[in-house]
């Protein structure tokens, strides 16, 4: 390296261009223009945006679904052996459209499920309901705005399937999630 080739600064230039002109282009940086000079580029001032993450209660889910899962198939059993006292299938009702009669055990199974203690009352449905709201949500009340959306939604929608309908113990219930969900508010 000969003498010519250091600047004052200490920096190391190649020879054949004089130092001032080679400290000008390297200020000048052509592959990304300054972005004051950019007119496709604005800053607005935002609001710091937080995310908040809900963790779920897995093991009450979990547990609620096995449950639901288990009820259901309690109802099928229940239907389905009184198609069979009948001599009938659940393919003989719902393809070829025959009628069904409720007789006297099947009644009482269903009115013993419905009432009071029962798997199907007001209290265990509506207690379900606010169990699995709970759960679903981690037990943030931020979010019981959303869950009453969703659960009068699910009534909306049952409603919808019963022909505009809705029997006096499903209301009986829907009213008592929501006295129940005001109240979980309210703690």
């Amino acid at each position: 390296m000969d003498i010519k080739s250091v600047n004052s600064q200490g920096q190391i230039l190649p020879q054949g261009k004089p130092v001032k002109e080679k400290l000008a282009e390297k200020d000048k940086d052509v592959s990304s223009p300054k972005v004051e000079n950019n007119p496709a580029v604005k800053y607005e001032k935002s609001e710091k945006v937080e995310e908040k993450y809900i963790t779920y209660d897995k093991t009450a889910v979990d547990k609620l679904k096995a449950e639901a899962e288990q009820r259901h198939a309690n109802l099928r059993n229940m239907v389905k052996e009184l198609l069979k006292r009948q001599g009938l299938t659940f393919k003989d009702v719902f393809e070829d459209g025959k009628e069904v009669k409720v007789d006297e055990q099947t009644r009482l199974e269903a009115q013993a499920s419905i009432d009071e203690g029962g798997e199907y009352s007001v209290d265990a449905v509506a207690t379900r309901i606010v169990d699995f709201a709970k759960a679903i949500s981690g037990g943030d009340k931020a979010q019981i705005g959303k869950l009453k959306a969703a659960i009068e939604d699910g009534f909306k929608q049952a409603k919808e399937a019963l022909g505009g309908y809705l029997p006096e113990i499903s209301q009986k219930t829907y009213d008592e999630v929501m006295k129940r969900m005001d109240e979980w508010a309210n703690e």
